[in-house]
């Protein structure tokens, strides 16, 4: 089958190998182009840059792709969105690969939030140096938050040019950026957030390839609070399952 797969990340790049050993004709989308040169040099057909509409199904019907697979971060929830109202209106079959959920520990020290908003008010009880490790895109929403011009505030993201010129443009310090490419261990995390006095920590539920247990856990060494985003749930949202499970599923299609 000719597959267009969206896959920015680690997991979705994986994903669209597998589909190409399997015998399967690959097309792969990713937003970044750091992300298509990783795709590139994995031997995958690549394309980047954000699509409308239009865009993406002009691709659609140019490649004759016949199954839209969506392996895109489990936040992404735009391009969720538009992927399956593009593969309705051509008339293709629309797969959603949710990478697996981190098996949930119990602590005092951990706390859930359904949205930004919840998380802010949260992490604003819960102290004074905050550290965001939720990326730039929703970086100027976190820091609009009620409180947080009171806190300190610290950011963890991707070393790119026109990510460090919106940080400054937000009015965070260079010492308050931390701009690393990931994923991060336990050991680096406690190393850094020991270093810069954090009283807490935000991430979203990544899952085990985004590097969510290994926050949590230097969290929990380190005994301060770590404050989870859950994953969005839409309409489009489909059971977790393992890739090979997945991969079953795209072999139906045929």
């Amino acid at each position: 089958m000719n597959l267009f797969v969206l896959a920015g990340t680690e997991d979705g790049r994986h994903l669209a190998g597998e589909l190409e050993l399997r015998g399967h004709q690959v097309w792969v989308s990713t937003l970044t182009e750091y992300g298509a040169q990783i795709a590139e040099a994995q031997g995958l057909q690549t394309r980047y840059g954000a699509l409308n509409q239009a865009e993406f199904i002009a691709l659609i019907q140019q490649n004759s792709i016949e199954g839209l697979i969506d392996a895109t971060h489990p936040y992404a929830e735009k391009i969720h969105e538009l992927a399956r109202h593009v593969s309705d209106e051509v008339g293709i079959p629309y797969l959603r690969w949710e990478r697996p959920k981190i098996v949930q520990e119990t602590s005092p020290l951990i706390h859930w939030a359904a949205d930004l908003a919840e998380a802010g008010a949260l992490a604003c009880r819960l102290g004074q140096r905050i550290f965001l490790t939720t990326g730039s895109k929703n970086l100027k929403d976190w820091l609009e938050l009620p409180g947080f011009k009171e806190r300190e505030i610290f950011a963890r993201v991707l070393p790119r040019s026109e990510v460090l010129v919106q940080c400054e443009a937000l009015g965070l310090k260079p010492y308050q950026i931390i701009a690393a490419q990931g994923p991060f261990s336990q050991r680096f995390n406690e190393a850094l957030w020991e270093q810069l006095k954090i009283d807490v920590v935000i991430t979203k539920e990544s899952g085990q390839v985004g590097g969510t247990d290994e926050k949590i856990k230097a969290c929990l060494n380190l005994g301060i609070p770590v404050i989870v985003l859950e994953r969005p749930r839409t309409e489009y949202s489909e059971p977790m399952e393992s890739m090979e499970d997945f991969l079953k599923r795209v072999e139906e299609l045929k």
